[in-house]
């Protein structure tokens, strides 16, 4: 199993999982340690993903944990194909998807976000994240949209925490002009887009629609940047998510970001530019 400088994103799966067990099971790295007979170290080191994990440590934390045997086999399965790489998660719906963005964005240290159809999932307004969860899935009821504007909206803290992680929100001016929601909704996403931008730890882009075809028209993605741990780049479309973390993967975004900056208005730029949609609003 891979140690640190090359943990694959089901070790940190696994791995974050394990914290929370036992968490929940209130015992702490020593009492894990103590009974089953491990170093507290490597405990601790299990929880972190920074040294690989044996099935047989995982299985015995699970056992002490008094894991259901159904999500026990799936934590153990999920660790035997950790050496997998760009693996992918086929979910009916959004949610596990979230959780796992979730996941990442609550542990890195920059985030770097393309979008050319929607505002940035972090720096959505709730009316705004409901009128797009809506029109993109009109067969949820009001308690599934209701959830998932919640999960959208706890997701944002990771912005506005304590050594927040730097935030690039790049985006299409077609994302700016799409008018999502009635009754003033735009409007105020477009405010509320142009105040956040402000912050220290978040810088605004914009591609205006006369830079014609460029590269990021070809979809959306996000790449987070990690200490200590190697960066991940996440990409999604209908229903399906997919986490790429091989060096080719991250140095073809990497440079597609790079070819989508080149074509977009600098910051003060970009403020206003949404200042002046807005007013049109």
């Amino acid at each position: 199993m891979p140690g640190n400088g090359h943990t694959s994103v089901r070790s940190r799966q696994v791995a974050a999982q394990l914290r929370r067990l036992r968490e929940q099971a209130q015992l702490s790295c020593s009492d894990v340690a103590r009974t089953l007979g491990l170093s507290v170290s490597k405990v601790s080191r299990m929880e972190t993903a920074s040294s690989g994990m044996q099935i047989e440590d995982v299985a015995a934390m699970l056992g002490l944990y008094k894991v259901s045997a159904t999500k026990r086999q799936e934590i153990l399965d999920m660790l035997r194909r950790a050496d997998e790489k760009g693996w992918w998660q086929r979910q009916a719906g959004l949610p596990q998807l979230w959780r796992n963005l979730i996941d990442f964005e609550a542990k890195s240290t920059r985030i770097q976000n393309f979008e050319n159809m929607f505002v940035p999932g972090l720096l959505q307004t709730a009316e705004y994240c409901r009128a797009v969860i809506q029109g993109i899935n009109d067969t949820l009821s009001d308690e599934e949209i209701d959830r998932l504007v919640a999960t959208r909206m706890a997701r944002q803290a990771v912005l506005t925490r304590t050594r927040a992680p730097q935030f690039l929100a790049v985006v299409d001016e077609n994302v700016l002009r799409r008018p999502i929601g009635g009754d003033g909704i735009m409007h105020r996403q477009l405010l509320h887009l142009g105040t956040f931008a402000e912050r220290p730890n978040i810088t605004l882009r914009v591609v205006q629609s006369s830079a014609g075809a460029y590269v990021g028209l070809r979809g959306t993605f996000v790449i987070l940047e990690f200490d200590g741990e190697p960066d991940l780049v996440h990409v999604e479309n209908q229903s399906t998510g997919m986490f790429l973390e091989e060096d080719a993967d991250l140095a073809s975004y990497r440079l597609v970001l790079s070819n989508i900056l080149s074509a977009a208005l600098k910051p003060a730029e970009s403020a206003d530019l949404v200042r002046q949609i807005a007013a049109e609003e």
